[in-house]
């Protein structure tokens, strides 16, 4: 019978597999911003990035108004910036399916395909994330992308989320039990939950106020 898991942690892999998620979680951040950033030039705004966030700088001499089809835009730009690298690096698993497949270990521009494909991720950890304050605090945040979109268009708050995080998870799934052996999946899933806390700490938290603020 074929086995599809192992609780066997590779040392080797499991750090250097850490840093690795912690850069990407903070690329994935600043390009997600990156990405309300070139929209909002594609519709004739001004916007920063911050280490969290986008604004849209209006000048002093702006007589004009933004209007909800700007927004709109300008919000899209960061999910659509994330969702787009997440399906670039899955199409590029997919093209070199046969070579990975076939290999006993991974080599690292696989994995660079690999994480690019992680971008979906973001999709599921919003979902979580917010499911989770819901649980706690009673009540769930407005300001989430996702959400934002859904009222400008006035459709259910969950509608853009939720289809969007259950493609997130398909995708973590599909390449867990697709690409990585079958030795490396328990130390690839831990290396992702650390990684991706730390990373998130480190940036949203420590550092990211300091570099972007």
């Amino acid at each position: 019978m074929k086995k599809y898991f192992s609780f066997t942690i590779d040392f080797k892999l499991l750090f250097p597999l850490i840093i690795t998620f912690v850069l990407f979680t903070i690329i994935g951040t600043v390009s997600h911003e990156t990405g309300h950033y070139i929209a909002a030039k594609i519709v004739g705004l001004d916007a920063i990035v911050h280490y969290g966030s986008t604004s849209i700088i209006i000048p002093d001499d702006f007589d004009g108004i933004i209007t909800k089809s700007e927004l709109f835009l300008v919000t899209l730009g960061g999910p659509l910036q994330t969702i787009f690298t997440g399906t670039l690096g899955l199409l590029l698993l997919l093209y070199n399916r046969k070579k990975i497949i076939y290999l006993r270990n991974i080599k690292i521009i696989h994995w660079f395909y690999i994480f690019l494909s992680l971008f979906w991720l973001r999709q599921t950890f919003n979902f979580i994330t917010l499911i989770t304050k819901y649980f706690i605090k009673g009540r769930y945040s407005k300001q989430m992308d996702e959400i934002k979109l859904a009222r400008n268009i006035d459709i259910h708050d969950f509608s853009i989320l939720i289809p969007t995080a259950f493609i997130g998870l398909l995708v973590a799934f599909y390449i867990i039990f697709k690409y990585i052996p079958y030795n490396q999946r328990f130390t690839f899933i831990i290396s992702g939950l650390i990684g991706g806390i730390l990373g998130f700490y480190f940036w949203l938290i420590l550092f990211g106020k300091h570099i972007l603020p």
